[in-house]
């Protein structure tokens, strides 16, 4: 990817996620369609209220109920259903830019998202000494200097000399246009360029 490329748009990790077995059919999904014969029995994903409003990507799927209120086992998958973090086992989030960046995973967010929940995220940035207020960049394997940053201290490497925690806008200024890689070595990562974070930082003062 060049760095226009980059520039150009938010990078979370696109890597797929784990394939989804045939839902099981439980008592409550039985009893449901004893009472709704001729019908189908819609599945939703767990992290959404069967009881308020579902958009159609939370749908699973459905199985056809017969004529005497039983559960056909014919699965029919959406092909439009986006599981959501919680029905793909991602971790419990321990922030809000944790818990963004595994709905931006599941294309439950937009990326567009991201900078503005950066800005006020604490992130732990690589540092030679406690006192150092810097930041440092790395090569990627293609030769891009990105700024690794970590949503918690758990995640930092252990071969990095220190950890300093510091507020993303407070470090915006100091990237010299580098992207900053949230997580980079971890299940759920992102690639920010320098500018949505500035614009995001600009937008605020309006």
């Amino acid at each position: 990817m060049s760095q226009r490329d980059e520039a150009d748009r938010l990078a979370p990790n696109p890597e797929p996620g784990p394939r989804l077995s045939k839902p099981k059919i439980t008592d409550e999904m039985r009893g449901n369609a004893r009472r709704n014969p001729n019908s189908w029995l819609y599945v939703i994903d767990e992290a959404f209220d069967p009881n308020g409003p579902v958009p159609s990507w939370a749908v699973v799927g459905a199985y056809p109920v017969n004529a005497n209120g039983q559960i056909v086992e014919d699965f029919h998958p959406n092909d439009r259903y986006r599981p959501s973090p919680k029905a793909l086992g991602f971790p419990e989030p321990r922030n809000e830019l944790e818990r963004l960046l595994q709905l931006v995973r599941t294309n439950h967010r937009p990326p567009e998202d991201l900078p503005r929940v950066i800005l006020d995220a604490t992130l732990f940035v690589y540092a030679m000494s406690p006192i150092q207020r810097t930041v440092i960049g790395f090569h990627n394997t293609d030769g891009r200097v990105l700024v690794p940053a970590y949503t918690s201290k758990a995640l930092v490497p252990g071969d990095w000399p220190h950890a300093r925690a510091v507020l993303g806008r407070d470090i915006v200024p100091l990237l010299a246009g580098h992207a900053v890689a949230i997580n980079p070595h971890d299940l759920i990562t992102a690639v920010v360029p320098a500018e949505h974070l500035t614009k995001a930082l600009a937008e605020e003062g309006r």
